[in-house]
């Protein structure tokens, strides 16, 4: 009977410590686990990180179409800029011009984001070339503008003109615009056509009085600037 209980004993002793090791290291592998996963975790932000840095400090491949392509584009509108510079354009309409000029402009801007040096050469000429013709046509530009529309307002009793040095201040006469919700009506209509055609002022005058007109400044670009 002792040896009996004696061997139940030494069994029950060796289940306990087996349970415990058990135990233990489960508990171990518990702890280990949120480890494991925060070092995954920065793993993969790493990678993230490395791979944004390769995509944008990375030396991109050079698109040799593209560049002859705006090397093409670049040169033909230098051209056409030249030929206008020496017959002029007065013949064209109002709109035509205008929108020759934004297009210039555009492929300027296009230019810009383009580091390969024939380009970069072009784009340098183009914009010298573009500052000569828009401070020569702007004026021109402002001028025509003023006669397109004497007429049609004229049968509404009011006047325009023009003023300034080049041509850079617009004045609208007429008892129309002693109200001042008038003249705000009136700039809201004429505002986009005024500012790409550069004004820099607009007048609205209803008398001879020193209080008999208004004042706006438009903040459009200088005839010089691209």
């Amino acid at each position: 009977m002792e040896i009996h209980h004696h061997q139940q004993t030494e069994l029950r002793r060796a289940t306990t410590d087996r349970a415990a090791s058990s135990g233990a290291a489960e508990s171990s592998i518990t702890h280990a686990r949120p480890a494991l996963g925060r070092y995954i975790v920065y793993f993969l932000l790493a990678a993230v990180a490395t791979g944004i840095a390769v995509y944008f400090y990375a030396p991109k491949p050079v698109n040799k179409a593209a560049n002859e392509n705006m090397l093409l584009f670049l040169q033909n509108t230098i051209s056409d800029i030249d030929l206008k510079l020496k017959n002029g354009d007065s013949n064209t309409d109002l709109a035509t011009r205008l929108s020759w000029h934004k297009s210039n402009t555009a492929l300027y801007n296009e230019a810009k984001a383009n580091t390969d040096k024939k380009v970069t050469a072009q784009r340098e000429i183009l914009k010298k070339k573009m500052v000569q013709v828009q401070q020569r046509d702007f004026p021109e530009l402002r001028t025509a503008y003023v006669e397109s529309k004497k007429q049609a307002l004229d049968e509404q009793h009011v006047g325009i003109s023009l003023a300034g040095k080049h041509q850079e201040v617009l004045t609208f006469e007429g008892r129309m615009f002693k109200p001042e919700q008038v003249q705000e009506d009136f700039m809201k209509n004429i505002y986009g056509v005024v500012n790409d055609l550069r004004f820099k002022k607009i007048v609205y005058k209803w008398s001879d009085g020193p209080d008999g007109y208004h004042n706006y400044e438009i903040k459009s670009k200088a005839d010089s600037e691209i």
